[in-house]
């Protein structure tokens, strides 16, 4: 063997076994920033750490504003609800909001977040603020989202939507330009699953056709992911893409038990985690791919949370040991463990401890 054959085999063997990754960049949607996963924990690029050993639905809601995000901290202890800003990792601005004692939604604008909430159980309100959150720029009803840039809100049309009416597929919405004021009517049809209609009048005395529907992930070019459900009993619902008009583009594969997916930073993709990772083309709705890791019931483990890098190639996914067939956060057993995979083929290419 020559030396220049001898020097190409050992840079392809030196190739072959490159050390696997030990961290990766992710995408958090969350704060619309990436952050680092390592043994060392997630850390966000101004060097704040993200909690990863509590249950998701005890956290702060979070929606990404211009040069930072908004978080949402629930009442606690006899705190009221608080509005907070983060930007740079540090907190910015502070706003209690006694008056937000029911059901509280939370969307970011490029022109400062919007808190969505009824004070009295009944009425809904939605307030949207500067990101200083002293000057209020809208403040609208029945608001079921608003566009990422702040410029129009899509609102149920409670004139046409009437609860105990008789069972009709179309939901009727409002599009209204939050600089001019005009209103666009819009309507979306509801998909049904089954061919008993009689069904759906009873449904539609109990509940409002709004209740039927619910606003994912906002994708460039002003399209929308939309989750549908068929039947409000059941834990289904079909995940269309639509336009700004609210004609359906595309409807995702293999949606099944899937609520509202979460986009990457390009949003060229969308994924979501149950226990299964499942990842999407957005054009087309054309699932990529669906990772279950046999490891991690053989190793007594449940998947928590994925994590994609902002071009959505590659997969974190962290892990957690399971007592009574749930997630353990318990103190004995706070470890977490982090498996990267390639998304396209879902092949595996690393795993370790991570802080949490």
């Amino acid at each position: 063997m020559n030396r220049a054959a001898a020097l190409l085999s050992l840079a392809l063997v030196s190739s072959a076994g490159a050390a696997a990754p030990t961290s990766l960049t992710v995408w958090i949607p969350e704060q619309g920033q990436t952050a680092t996963l390592s043994s060392a924990g997630l850390v966000g690029a101004a060097g704040n750490r993200l909690v990863l050993n509590q249950p998701e639905y005890t956290l702060p809601v979070e929606r990404p504003i211009a040069g930072g995000f908004a978080r949402l901290v629930n009442p606690t202890n006899g705190a009221p609800t608080r509005l907070e800003i983060v930007q740079r990792g540090k907190v910015t601005a502070s706003r209690a909001f006694p008056e937000a004692v029911y059901s509280t939604y939370l969307r970011g604008t490029q022109r400062g977040p919007c808190l969505s909430y009824a004070a009295d159980g009944r009425e809904g309100v939605t307030r949207c603020f500067t990101p200083d959150l002293k000057t209020e720029w809208a403040k609208l009803g029945g608001v079921m989202t608003i566009t990422r840039d702040g410029q129009a809100a899509y609102m149920y049309d409670t004139a046409k939507n009437r609860i105990g009416a008789a069972y009709q597929p179309n939901l009727h919405i409002i599009r209204q330009n939050l600089t001019t004021g005009e209103q666009t009517p819009l309507t979306y049809r509801v998909p049904l699953d089954d061919k008993e209609l009689e069904y759906h009048r009873n449904l539609a005395a109990t509940y409002e056709v709004g209740d039927s529907i619910s606003w994912g992930a906002e994708l460039p070019g002003g399209r929308f992911v939309l989750c549908a459900s068929t039947t409000l009993p059941k834990m289904y619902c079909r995940l269309d893409i639509v336009n700004r008009d609210l004609k359906r583009l595309a409807t995702l594969q293999g949606s099944a038990y899937v609520s509202t997916p979460s986009a990457t930073a390009d949003g060229k993709r969308l994924y979501f985690m149950g226990n299964t990772l499942q990842v999407w083309e957005a054009n087309t709705g054309k699932r990529l791919s669906a990772i279950r890791d046999p490891l991690w019931e053989k190793r007594g483990q449940v998947p928590l949370k994925a994590y994609l890098t902002p071009d959505g190639t590659q997969a974190a996914i962290l892990v957690k040991g399971m007592k009574n067939g749930h997630a353990d956060y318990s103190a004995d057993d706070s470890k977490e463990t982090a498996y990267l995979y390639r998304v396209q083929g879902g092949k595996l290419l690393n795993s370790f401890p991570v802080k949490p």
